[in-house]
């Protein structure tokens, strides 16, 4: 795409239609997701929620969500054409909003935020790591939509690491690190590339048309199932690593994480990997993508047993 695409289309041409396309390519539910996530990592550090009330939180938590949302906008806008084959239905740029608009309103959205995460978070709250974590985190989402996308796990480790970046900068915003928010990073980074790989295998048909050289497409669906299954397999064994922590370092014994963890978390996750083995329809991966959601918000709330230490 030439940057000659992106000047001519001033904002105040953006009508309400727009708008609302605009928000369907946020992806809305994965936006709050980050939200939600983000602020239960702020509370994990510091066992408090005094947090919201300080207005460096919601200026991160701003920043968060945006650059979330126009991640997604320039995903789109370089995979409207598999898409259209993936997702016919539900195509919105070049269809509905046309791709200039797109690009133009991405540019200077992530102008915008940038320079208010450098003024507002950076200078006025002195709190540059943030700032430098949202500089990273555009350009990341940028050469992943242009490029990583294309070349296989790369790609996924990247959408993985950015999701735990989310979760790194509440230690940045409150200075407090313990055992639960780290086991939220490692939680969210593992659950994260396994629910990549599993988009990938839904994806198949398109990224086949233009030769998107994703894991199922390089080395096929039986031996991507298998890598699946090992990660699936590592994530629940880590899923104990908190409850051993703690036993071990601190003779507590996390009796209630534990159990839940089991009711919502690994029982869900064993069901999912299941469906996985059995499933020979790669269009077929998307519900188990949606499941995948389901085991996000529920591992949030297993972070709530944990200790603070």
């Amino acid at each position: 795409f030439s940057f000659i695409h992106i000047i001519p289309i001033p904002i105040p041409c953006l009508m309400w239609h727009d708008f609302k396309a605009f928000i369907r390519i946020s992806r809305p539910a994965n936006v709050v997701i980050s939200f939600l996530a983000f602020g239960v990592a702020c509370y994990l550090a510091t066992r408090s929620t005094e947090f919201l009330f300080h207005s460096a939180f919601w200026g991160t938590a701003i920043t968060i969500t945006v650059i979330a949302a126009t991640g997604y906008w320039i995903n789109d806008v370089y995979d409207f054409r598999i898409d259209r084959i993936n997702k016919p239905n539900k195509t919105v740029v070049n269809a509905v909003l046309s791709v200039k608009k797109v690009l133009t309103v991405y540019f200077l959205t992530n102008l915008g935020i940038l320079g208010f995460s450098f003024l507002f978070l950076g200078i006025f709250h002195e709190k540059p790591n943030i700032t430098f974590i949202n500089f990273t985190s555009v350009l990341l989402l940028f050469i992943y939509a242009s490029y990583l996308k294309r070349t296989g796990v790369a790609g996924n480790l990247v959408i993985a690491f950015l999701i735990a970046l989310v979760l790194i900068l509440a230690y940045y915003l409150t200075g407090h690190i313990n055992m639960a928010l780290v086991w939220a990073i490692v939680f969210s980074f593992e659950i994260t590339l396994i629910r990549e790989i599993t988009k990938d295998v839904q994806d198949i048909k398109g990224d086949l048309a233009f030769q998107v050289k994703t894991l199922v497409i390089q080395v096929g669906m039986k031996r991507t199932k298998g890598f699946l299954t090992l990660l699936f397999v590592l994530f629940l064994l880590s899923t104990y690593m908190p409850f051993f922590y703690y036993f071990f370092v601190y003779d507590l014994a996390l009796w209630n994480y534990l159990g839940l963890s089991v009711l919502i978390v690994q029982l869900p996750t064993i069901w999912i990997m299941r469906m996985m083995l059995k499933e020979t329809e790669p269009e077929r991966f998307g519900r188990q993508s949606s499941l995948l959601k389901y085991v996000m918000l529920t591992g949030m709330v297993t972070l709530f047993f944990l200790g603070g230490s």
